[in-house]
C-alpha cells in the first residue's frame, strides 16, 4: 500500500476489497458522521453504451470504476474525494476545487472538515 497524506491533492493506493472501493468509503464516512453524495459513478454512467473501450482493458468488458463523492461536514463546501478503481487498485484522492463555484476561497471546504476527511481516509486505509 503506497500513502501520502501532504496535501488535499495527495492519493492513497488501496488493494483490493471484497466490496467496491467507493461504497466501502462512503459507509466509512457515514460512521464518523459525514454525509455523502455520490457526484459520478462510470459503472452507472456507462450502462447504456455497451460500445465503450476500457483504455485500461482495450475492451468493453472491464471492472475498472470512477468514482466522484462530496463529502459534506457542518457548514461549508464539501470535500471532494475521486476513487479510481482498476483491476485489484483503487487510487482514492481528495481533490481540491479549482474554477466555477470553488473560485471563491469563502466556497473552498473548512481545513478542519479536510483533516477529518483524511482521517477516516488514513483508517480506511489502514483497516484494509
Amino acid at each position: 500500500m503506497q500513502r501520502h497524506t501532504a496535501s488535499l491533492s495527495d492519493s492513497i493506493l488501496f488493494e483490493s476489497w471484497a466490496e467496491t472501493t467507493a461504497q466501502a468509503l462512503t459507509a466509512a464516512f457515514t460512521r464518523r458522521g459525514l454525509r455523502v453524495v455520490p457526484s459520478f459513478d462510470l459503472r452507472s454512467a456507462l450502462a447504456g453504451h455497451a460500445d465503450c473501450d476500457c483504455p485500461y482493458h482495450g475492451t468493453a468488458q472491464c471492472t475498472c470504476q470512477f468514482a466522484v463523492l462530496l463529502v459534506y461536514g457542518g457548514a461549508g463546501a464539501p470535500v471532494v474525494v475521486t476513487v479510481h478503481r482498476r483491476d485489484t487498485q483503487a487510487r482514492v484522492r481528495i481533490v481540491r476545487p479549482v474554477g466555477g463555484l470553488f473560485s471563491d476561497e469563502a466556497a473552498m471546504p473548512d481545513p478542519g472538515h479536510a483533516e477529518q476527511v483524511k482521517a477516516v481516509l488514513a483508517e480506511a486505509a489502514l483497516g484494509q
